[in-house]
């Protein structure tokens, strides 16, 4: 099978881990947001007993609240939670230790008063006449709709919920990494089942050669056998030959105008072979042209005959462009002053193009001399040539 990718194997090995770390305080905020509600929603359930004044408002909330957080999952599974419920007046009602403890100072210096205005000091209500009680029930209403509820919710590394999502991540990384593995698996499969289709082509093709060779045996051993037969017929077709060319003889000395045909073919192949090739008037117009426009440099018959060979004129404009600074004594021409597979070489090399080598020397006249004009293509032949000129 298929090795796992190192990047398949590092995002294994920390994505749960970041997982974790990223998706901690959103739960977080989720546990303070279904326990505020729950909080705000049951923190007075025995509201008749509380307006009658058979329960204090803190007993009430402080009781109800912890009964919330105990039957709290959540809680149960580790989660810590600090709870704290102001008044609209700022009064602390849960905990009610903290009441007891530090009770809230006004802003100059008095102690809040009782909760509301509706409870007492130890929070019972406070009897109204019975002409008032619409307006002390809309009072009690809106003293409870005031009530601030405000939680700092956090889950420890090694609570229950903490674990449990780490665990979470861990599981479904192991999940995703088994179904990758199935992937990849079937993949290698079916590229396993792809070879062995083209290796039994394979075998077919080379079964098919072998026949093909046999078959090619046996008629070089039919034609070694009937060698004889047709050193026989060569023989005759020789004899035939001769014959013939003794008839074609005798044919152009009898006709004149055959003769004159002939003289004039001779006279065209003549001139025809006193023309310069093609590529000898090209290497002798660079030359000219080079001779006057870099005088700075000094070109080898080798050079101006590698110039003529590129043939692409896209690349003999990079090697004039190159040549043209190397004439101009560019400073900013990257020389290479030595050059790989050269032993001891008093040449220096520089590229144009992408594959393009210019190699030269400078002469004793301060000019340069250029030697060659080669591609990778004709590198090996290039250095072998000034190998060679070294050894002279």
């Amino acid at each position: 099978m298929k090795y796992f990718s190192f990047k398949v194997l590092y995002i294994s090995v920390f994505a749960p881990s970041i997982l974790y770390v990223l998706t901690l305080p959103y739960l977080e905020l989720l546990f303070q947001h279904v326990l505020t509600q729950e909080i705000r929603k049951n923190m007075i359930r025995q509201e008749f007993d509380l307006l009658e004044g058979k329960t204090s408002l803190y007993e009430e909330v402080n009781r109800n609240v912890s009964e919330i957080l105990k039957q709290s999952l959540a809680v149960r599974s580790g989660l810590e939670v600090r709870v704290r419920i102001l008044d609209g007046k700022d009064n602390v009602i849960y905990p009610y230790y903290e009441h007891l403890l530090f009770p809230l100072q006004g802003q100059e210096g008095t102690t809040v008063g009782p909760p509301g205005g509706l409870f007492d000091a130890k929070g019972f209500a406070l009897r109204s006449e019975a002409s008032n009680v619409e307006d002390f029930l809309q009072a009690f209403t809106d003293y409870f709709q005031g009530m601030k509820v405000s939680l700092s919710v956090k889950i420890p590394v090694t609570s229950w919920i903490g674990s449990g999502t780490l665990l979470l991540f861990i599981a479904l990384t192991l999940i995703l990494l088994y179904f990758y593995y199935l992937k990849t698996s079937a993949q290698e499969e079916k590229r396993l089942r792809e070879i062995a289709v083209r290796l039994e082509e394979e075998k077919r093709t080379a079964t098919e050669i072998e026949s093909e060779l046999n078959a090619a045996r046996k008629r070089l051993k039919e034609i070694q056998s009937q060698e004889e037969e047709w050193l026989k017929e060569v023989e005759r077709l020789e004899r035939e030959k001769h014959s013939l060319e003794d008839e074609l003889l005798d044919t152009l000395e009898q006709t004149e105008e055959q003769k004159e045909i002939i003289g004039e073919l001779k006279t065209q192949v003549s001139r025809k072979a006193g023309k310069k090739p093609k590529g000898i008037k090209e290497e002798q117009a660079l030359s000219d042209r080079f001779s006057k426009l870099y005088r700075n440099l000094e070109f080898d018959r080798k050079a101006l005959e590698d110039l003529v060979r590129l043939a692409d004129k896209e690349r003999q404009l990079q090697a004039e462009e190159i040549l043209k600074r190397l004439n101009d004594k560019d400073p900013s021409l990257k020389i290479r002053r030595k050059i790989a597979g050269v032993e001891k070489c008093d040449a220096y090399e520089l590229g144009f193009g992408s594959s393009g080598r210019i190699y030269y020397l400078a002469s004793t006249s301060g000019k340069y001399r250029v030697l060659r004009v080669g591609t990778k293509a004709s590198q090996n032949k290039d250095l072998a040539y000034l190998q060679g000129r070294r050894k002279l």
